[in-house]
């Protein structure tokens, strides 16, 4: 998929450095999961396992981690073999699987599906709504969802030239709704989908209370809200959370 599976290093240097951002990336995000203790939980598009470690921390009872990519796949599961320093072979697998595939079924669905970075890889209204339905074919009901998306209401155009310097990666404008994400010499290419959008194929799914949540900073780290107003009056990425009707 894309340079995941050629040029995977400047995504994932990018993704565990310590720039700021990480903040962003999680706080907000992880406020909506909440407890996952004793929960089984479904995340898509796990990539190299990053989110699927925090869940099997957390304390999930069982995390099963889905992603298109061999190369990603291949480090998950390299750092979840026995010995690992952050390994949980008991609790975490991991298998090649998109989530649009039409006939993927767990055989006891998740209480929780996860999905960081997913939605703006779908191409189509019709990828995205068949994203929508592997969901909620996946999903208990009563079960919750969370991602962490490109927001619909992000302005490509309004991004500072120096944002890649800043914050690690840039957005290139290539046919909107198609942008591409570049970092260095690594680029994927993503879509911008609408809010109704999103919300008609989580429906589709049959999910429900779908909101959306604004990235903020920890409390604790407000002393970075003035270097960070740039990114925040106009972020371009978001949280969604929706849950599966009873």
């Amino acid at each position: 998929m894309a340079d995941y599976d050629k040029n995977p290093s400047p995504y994932l240097q990018q993704a565990f450095s310590d720039n700021p951002y990480r903040l962003l990336e999680w706080t907000v995000f992880l406020e909506e999961l909440g407890q996952v203790q004793g929960r089984k939980v479904l995340d898509l598009a796990c990539g190299d396992g990053r989110l699927t470690r925090v869940l099997a921390h957390g304390g999930a009872a069982n995390v099963l981690g889905l992603d298109v990519s061999n190369e990603m796949l291949d480090r998950a599961k390299a750092q979840n073999e026995a010995g690992q320093p952050d390994a949980f072979p008991d609790i975490v697998d991991y298998k090649q699987v998109s989530a649009s595939d039409t006939g993927f079924a767990l055989a006891d669905p998740a209480d929780i599906v996860t999905a960081m970075y997913l939605f703006h890889y779908a191409n189509s209204v019709e990828e995205l709504t068949a994203m929508g339905r592997f969901i909620g074919r996946n999903l208990k009901p009563g079960g919750r969802f969370v991602t962490y998306t490109i927001s619909p209401d992000y302005d490509f155009t309004d991004a500072p030239d120096d944002m890649e310097r800043r914050i690690g990666f840039r957005y290139d404008i290539v046919n909107p709704p198609e942008f591409a994400l570049v970092i260095k010499d690594f680029a994927v290419p993503i879509w911008q989908w609408s809010r109704q959008n999103h919300e008609d194929a989580l429906r589709a799914g049959g999910l429900t209370d779908i909101n959306w949540h604004p990235l903020k900073l920890p409390a604790d780290r407000q002393d970075l809200a003035s270097d960070w107003s740039w990114y925040l009056d106009n972020a371009s990425c978001i949280v969604m959370t929706a849950r599966k009707a009873d």
